[in-house]
């Protein structure tokens, strides 16, 4: 474990405490992850920061990234119907003819994905487990962080997908991606928003909180100063939900706030109750997932 003296955003040395808590992942493990919050950038991370070698236990062969279908039940083949029906994949035009990296690529599912829809993509995995399943699908993924990875190309679409908040020190990183972007070329990050209503309502208990996996903890505010930071200017940034996880949310919170069983709140909030929902945090950006494009 190591001690933070400065915020891993924006250098900043006025933290206060958020929460102490444990995996929502594992009910039964007793280990306990202290939370801090930067006082300027309003980034909250793991305070001691865990290693890899404490961390590596939790990234079993069971974790959904690493699987091949990365929990979604669609064939490829409907994915990419509904893709083109839509003109966009994960948020991104159809990347027909680009050249894509993905860096924290998991299974490969948006790299097989996007290789159906006519890009050249190109995958980066630290995990040997998921790494190997990527390249099971006859993927070209490099297994390493992006620190490690070297070429001469340059991508017109980098993307991380829910990897940003699983990074020691995100500005290195981004500045790292930056270095491998096409000239007019875009970077596209998802993160929690831990500025959502759940994120404040639940605390440790929230769904993104993800203790320890989630090193940080991001608004829209530290975000954007992470990619200034890192010499990128925000091109747009907005909210997605997911109405499962807006479900789990408000089941959650009436168990936690007002002491109603799980089991009984499920039944008082029916899905569609949970999709309008979610479509009404996304209308006013305080949804539970924060997307940002970004520009060099």
């Amino acid at each position: 474990m190591e001690k933070i003296g400065n915020c891993p955003v924006c250098d900043g040395s006025e933290f206060r405490s958020l929460y102490t808590g444990r995996t929502t992942r594992k009910p039964s493990d007793p280990a306990e992850w202290h939370v801090d919050k930067c006082t300027a950038c309003s980034v909250s991370f793991i305070n001691p920061r865990p290693s890899w070698k404490e961390l590596e236990p939790y990234y079993t062969r069971d974790y959904p990234a690493y699987q091949g279908s990365h929990g979604t039940e669609a064939t490829d083949e409907v994915i990419v119907a509904k893709a083109r029906a839509a003109g966009e994949y994960r948020h991104i035009p159809i990347p027909a003819g680009k050249k894509i990296l993905d860096v924290g690529c998991g299974g490969g599912l948006f790299l097989r994905i996007c290789t159906k829809l006519g890009a050249t993509a190109t995958g980066i995995e630290p995990s040997p487990i998921a790494a190997e399943k990527a390249r099971s699908f006859g993927l070209n993924v490099f297994n390493g962080t992006i620190e490690d990875f070297e070429t001469d190309e340059r991508f017109d679409i980098i993307t991380a997908s829910q990897v940003l908040e699983h990074v020691p020190d995100p500005v290195s990183t981004l500045t790292r991606m930056k270095s491998f972007l096409a000239p007019g070329g875009m970077i596209w990050i998802a993160v929690p928003n831990a500025a959502c209503r759940w994120a404040k309502a639940l605390g440790w208990k929230w769904d993104g909180a993800d203790l320890p996996y989630h090193l940080l903890h991001f608004t829209p505010q530290s975000l954007t100063t992470a990619a200034a930071n890192s010499g990128l200017k925000v091109k747009r940034m907005y909210t997605r939900s997911e109405p499962s996880i807006v479900a789990y949310s408000m089941h959650k919170h009436l168990e936690e706030n007002w002491h109603i069983p799980y089991r009984l709140a499920k039944i008082a909030y029916r899905p569609s109750m949970a999709e309008r929902l979610a479509q009404l945090l996304d209308a006013r950006n305080e949804g539970d997932n924060l997307i940002v494009e970004l520009a060099a």
